[in-house]
């Protein structure tokens, strides 16, 4: 699920991993999820997006970031340097193309665990099962 402070799932104790990232991008986590599956027995992946997403158009946010830095004692030449090292790596586009595009590279990587596309809809407060290619086989 992604990090977003706006929203937290209830989730009784000991039911699942819940690793929290950016726009729910697991490609800088890819460790903690082989750890879940592996050690933790893992077998389903319900990975969840969500519309207004941060991590969406980067650009746009460029100089409050940058800003933020320096507010914090960043300079602002090493602030500028975070973001365009980082930024391309967590740019995600499209919140829902991005979940389906993880949701393909995690089958790919994990071919023997069900990993389920999710959205959540920040209007309705709903979560969404999406469709796709593999699930309507």
């Amino acid at each position: 699920m992604c990090m977003d402070n706006r929203k937290r799932l209830n989730i009784p104790e000991k039911f699942a991993y819940v690793i929290r990232t950016g726009a729910g991008n697991l490609r800088t986590s890819e460790f903690k999820v082989s750890y879940a599956i592996a050690v933790g027995g893992v077998r389903a992946i319900a990975l969840i997006g969500h519309n207004n997403c941060g991590m969406a158009n980067l650009k746009a946010k460029e100089q409050k970031f940058i800003d933020g830095l320096v507010e914090v004692g960043w300079d602002r030449k090493a602030a500028e340097d975070h973001f365009n090292h980082f930024a391309p790596m967590f740019e995600i586009g499209n919140e829902l193309d991005f979940v389906m595009s993880e949701v393909k590279r995690l089958r790919q990587r994990y071919p023997k665990v069900l990993v389920a596309p999710m959205m959540y809809k920040l209007e309705d407060n709903r979560l969404y099962l999406l469709k796709d290619d593999k699930s309507e086989g």
